[in-house]
């Protein structure tokens, strides 16, 4: 009976071991917040419709803007990518609309995917990657999918709320949340730069 009990008190401490370990094995969250400059003078912003003088599904927007600093003033890198335009909203002239989805029917919807690269006059040096739906009002929260240089290994999300200007255009505040796996934290500050 003895040894079942010191048994079990082993199996105990190593679970609550693994446990512990399993909660230091992430370096925890990285904040930023970001602007991606959509203003008349921020950038590149195509249209690429399918010819049918409407906001249609399989539109494609392609984008490559300036990435602000937190001040929304500083130049700190490139917004690129691109959204192709799911769901319309109302009024779809497409005829694809689907009013039973819980969609805002007064919305805009796209699949979108983009980096932020980060140039020598930021802290940071590389890219972060983002992809998924992102709406045209509204904050939309998407996945960070991983990132180079500063970023690498890190997986995260990011919420995109559209700012409208008083001068035109919008910026879009792009508060973004990241975690790093530990040990890829840990090289990339003993080596004192980025990865």
């Amino acid at each position: 009976m003895n040894s079942y009990i010191n048994n079990q008190k082993i199996l105990m401490s190593a679970i609550v071991i693994l446990l512990t370990g399993m909660q230091s094995a992430y370096a925890g969250e990285w904040h930023l917040i970001t602007y991606a400059d959509g203003r008349v003078d921020g950038g590149i912003r195509q249209l690429s419709a399918n010819g049918d003088g409407c906001d249609s599904p399989g539109d494609i927007f392609v984008f490559d803007q300036k990435l602000l600093a937190e001040d929304a003033t500083t130049v700190i890198g490139r917004n690129a990518g691109y959204c192709i335009r799911t769901d319309p909203g109302m009024p779809d002239f497409s005829g694809t609309d689907h009013p039973d989805l819980p969609d805002d029917p007064d919305n805009n919807y796209g699949q979108c995917s983009w980096s932020l690269v980060f140039s020598e006059l930021s802290a940071y040096r590389g890219s972060i990657v983002i992809t998924g739906r992102e709406a045209d009002r509204g904050t939309s929260v998407l996945p960070v999918v991983g990132g180079t240089g500063s970023f690498r290994g890190v997986t995260g999300i990011l919420h995109s709320t559209p700012v409208p200007q008083d001068t035109g255009g919008v910026l879009f505040r792009q508060e973004i949340i990241l975690t790093r796996p530990h040990g890829k934290q840990a090289r990339r500050d003993l080596r004192g730069g980025a990865e």
